[in-house]
């Protein structure tokens, strides 16, 4: 079976899509518990820094689930493409850690977010690029998710404030401009994933009940 039509690849979107959802759910509280000085809202800062972790990770078991289906298409870059994914979980990770510990503060763990995402973009581009041109999902879902990997590498500026690093509790220029990746990486992969998660499963099932 085709990896990029598999169910199991269906309910790894579905997963990724619903993590990262509830991250970006979980931030829009925190910063209105902060606004609104608002305890309980306030503190689920954690609670995102683990909700991306976690959406990183299922990025990358998804880049593994269709790692077969890109290595018949594009032997040579295939392997890159799910180093890259993988290397940037664990910078996601590495950074939510940093600030669960305290350990470091916002813009530092900020730059590993934003850069960890990059490189998850581009396996998400050339993912998409290369199911665009064997017509294996929708040309509209293959769009939208070209231009959410663009977004995501816009990320990838994270790395001259890790190289540097820049830390602080404030929002300096760089996080600012790298920020603007979080189209990508926190509203357009999300849905990205659900609606061609969704898209997957049905077909899945539709071509169970013909059977």
């Amino acid at each position: 079976m085709d990896s990029f039509t598999s169910r199991t690849t269906g309910q790894w979107m579905l997963a990724a899509g619903i993590t990262g959802i509830l991250a970006l759910v979980t931030l829009l509280l925190f910063f209105v518990g902060l606004v609104q000085n608002i305890r309980s809202l306030s503190s689920l800062g954690s609670l995102n820094d683990a909700l991306n972790a976690l959406t990183g990770l299922l990025s990358a078991v998804l880049a593994a689930v269709l790692h077969p289906a890109l290595h018949r298409l594009a032997p040579r870059s295939s392997p890159i493409l799910l180093m890259s994914a993988w290397a940037g979980a664990l910078a996601i990770t590495f950074g939510s850690w940093l600030i669960i510990t305290g350990r470091s503060d916002v813009e530092l763990s900020s730059y590993y977010f934003f850069f960890g995402n990059g490189l998850i973009g581009i396996w998400l581009w050339m993912l998409n690029r290369i199911a665009r041109l064997q017509a294996a999902w929708p040309p509209d879902l293959t769009r939208w998710g070209l231009v959410a990997g663009a977004f995501m590498m816009v990320g990838l500026l994270g790395l001259y404030g890790i190289l540097s690093g820049s830390d602080g509790e404030g929002y300096s220029p760089l996080v600012m401009v790298s920020g603007i990746s979080f189209l990508g990486t926190g509203i357009l992969y999300p849905l990205w994933c659900l609606q061609l998660g969704r898209s997957i499963l049905s077909q899945r099932d539709a071509h169970s009940l013909k059977a």
